[in-house]
């Protein structure tokens, strides 16, 4: 199970980053920037989810807040 981070209120007025993640099989997250790059890497495009990330997370959050993130916002999508 996932362990909770809680994100502050706050932060979802803030600008945001989009992130196009690739949500490996085995539940891990591959991160990209550019979904073109990705698409160069041999990823799909349909396999692509983009998140909209705080972009206080994104510039000074950790490699863990940064997933933590992520994960929650998969969970609230439902995306397997």
């Amino acid at each position: 199970m996932l362990s909770k981070t809680h994100i502050p209120e706050a932060l979802f007025g803030m600008d945001t980053t989009p992130l196009y993640v690739l949500k490996r099989p085995d539940g891990t997250f591959k991160y990209y920037v550019d979904p073109d790059y990705a698409k160069e890497q041999g990823v799909s495009a349909d396999k692509l989810v983009c998140v909209e990330v705080p972009s206080t997370i994104y510039a000074n959050g950790s490699v863990d807040d940064l997933s933590t993130y992520i994960a929650q916002e998969f969970e609230k999508r439902a995306v397997t």
